[in-house]
């Protein structure tokens, strides 16, 4: 009998124990309730790459992602042009005096400067152009972004090329510097909206709203307005086409550079198909077509063909015309 209190003793106890002393919960429990993981591992990289041109976004160090599709937020590179967008206007506060000046005192001859600059980019003085020769467009989409940017115009001053970038509106304000490069060294500036959005899925007035939009912010930044329009993923219907109140520029040659985001297809895309009279699609966002392009325009350039704008390719091709669709300018 005292043997059985005992162990009643103990078993109660047990049950004391066990009824205010809280369970851990199982190793299940404790993944569901645990906190949901990181969307991405990707630090200073793109994501949504595979998603086309114009969508990749851009994640920081700190694994914060940017909501402007296609913009990367880099401390450094926008310390950087705001630094030297800084000089540029201190640089140039006496000359805006100058022209105050000669405003208020009745003269009208900068009101005139400023007007044709809106209407046509500057031409390069001496800028020569044998119209019996072979030509090619470059072109460059979704820029700008100056390290790309500034890499291609380095090797096309080296060679005497001149190339078109087809600029988001969006990002002017932050390159401004790389696009002031672009006017100076007498490449052509082009309107790629001021969001990236497929036209072919807007109305009017949105359609009108980005294409301007975009020329303004280019305006704001250069004092020059695009001429030309490359529709976001060539996507075109009757609504855009009756928006559109400027040349829409296509491609003949499509690198899928923004898909394949290696060197050397880029460059065999372009050399194995070339002909006198493309216009060959490539973008300022990615490294990879920054280093192909360093290949590809001394190649051409020794093969006979001059790099021209493609205003310039139009220029001795039949030109073009206000709501006109080109992807190619043959002989």
């Amino acid at each position: 009998m005292k043997r059985f209190l005992q162990w009643t003793s103990i078993l109660m106890a047990v049950a004391l124990v066990t009824a205010f002393v809280p369970a851990a919960p199982f190793s299940s429990m404790a993944d569901e309730t645990a906190p949901a993981p990181d969307r991405t591992d990707v630090r200073n990289g793109w994501i949504d790459e595979n998603l086309g041109p114009g969508v990749a976004r851009w994640v920081d160090k700190n694994g914060n992602i940017s909501d402007q599709p296609g913009k990367a937020e880099e401390e450094s590179e926008a310390t950087k042009e705001s630094s030297s967008s800084q000089e540029t206007q201190e640089q140039t506060t006496q000359e805006q005096k100058t022209e105050e000046s000669s405003q208020e005192s009745g003269t009208n001859e900068t009101a005139s400067e400023e007007s044709g600059q809106a209407e046509t980019q500057p031409a390069e003085t001496g800028r020569q152009i044998d119209p019996n020769k072979p030509m090619v467009a470059l072109t460059f989409d979704d820029g700008p972004y100056a390290p790309v940017g500034n890499q291609i115009m380095d090797s096309l001053a080296q060679y005497g090329g001149k190339a078109t970038f087809f600029v988001v509106g969006s990002r002017a304000a932050a390159y401004e510097t790389e696009l002031k490069r672009m006017v100076a060294e007498g490449h052509e500036i082009g309107n790629h909206t001021f969001d990236h959005k497929y036209l072919n899925k807007l109305n009017g007035a949105q359609i009108q709203s980005e294409i301007n939009r975009c020329s303004d912010a280019v305006f704001a930044a250069t004092g020059v307005r695009p001429q030309l329009v490359r529709l976001p993923g060539g996507n075109k219907n009757q609504t855009v086409l009756q928006n559109v109140k400027a040349p829409m520029i296509m491609w003949s040659i499509d690198t899928l550079d923004w898909k394949t985001r290696n060197t050397n297809k880029t460059i065999q895309s372009v050399l194995t198909k070339v002909r006198d009279g493309d216009i060959v699609l490539m973008h300022e966002l990615y490294p990879q077509t920054g280093a192909a392009a360093l290949d590809i325009i001394p190649k051409l350039t020794a093969a006979g063909y001059q790099l021209v704008t493609v205003s310039e390719l139009a220029q001795y091709r039949g030109g073009v015309v206000p709501g006109g669709v080109y992807s190619q300018f043959y002989r």
